[in-house]
C-alpha cells in the first residue's frame, strides 16, 4: 500500500543511510541519527583515504567543531561522522516520514486520504527532540482518533 511513497524516499535518502531509522524503535531522534552517523563511520585505512580525497570540507569543518585528533585517521573519521550526520539532519523530513509509513506497512496500518494527510501534518511538526516511540504511538492510535469521531 505504501510502496511508492517509500521508494520514492529511498530514492531520496540513499546516499545518507537515513533509512537505517527503521532499525530502531525507540530512542530520540537526534540521539539515533548520532549513532546511525557512527555507526557508518570506515575504519579502514585505504577506505578513510579515499572518502578524505574528496571531502576535505567536512573534514575541516569537523576539525573545528570537535577539535584536531592528532590522528590523521581519526580525523577523518570525525569528517565522515560530521558528513553523515549533516545529511541526515538536512534529510530530516524525509527520514521521520520514511519512518512512519515504513512502520504502517510493517504492520499492515492503513490509512485513507484523510489520515495520510494528518499523519503528513504531524510529521511535519516532528522534530531531533522528539522521540520515534511518540511516532510509532501516533501511528498506531490514528484509526482509533478516526473511530471515536
Amino acid at each position: 500500500m505504501y510502496d511508492d511513497i517509500l521508494k520514492d524516499l529511498e530514492t531520496n535518502l540513499s546516499f545518507t543511510y537515513g533509512n537505517n531509522i527503521t532499525q530502531y524503535d525507540s530512542g530520540y531522534i537526534c540521539d539515533v541519527f548520532s549513532e546511525i552517523a557512527d555507526s557508518n563511520v570506515d575504519i579502514y585505512t585505504s577506505d578513510l583515504f579515499e572518502w578524505g580525497k574528496s571531502n576535505m570540507y567536512y573534514i575541516d569543518e569537523a576539525t573545528k567543531e570537535f577539535g584536531n585528533p592528532n590522528d590523521i585517521l581519526r580525523q577523518i573519521q570525525q569528517g565522515q561522522y560530521y558528513a553523515y550526520e549533516q545529511e541526515l539532519y538536512e534529510n530530516q523530513d524525509d527520514i521521520i516520514k520514511y519512518f512512519a509509513y515504513s512502520y504502517l506497512k510493517d504492520n499492515n496500518i492503513k490509512l485513507n486520504i484523510d489520515q495520510e494527510e494528518d499523519l503528513d501534518d504531524y510529521l511535519s511538526s516532528v522534530d531531533s527532540n522528539d522521540k520515534l516511540e511518540d511516532i510509532i504511538d501516533y501511528c498506531r492510535n490514528i484509526n482509533k482518533d478516526y473511530e471515536l469521531a
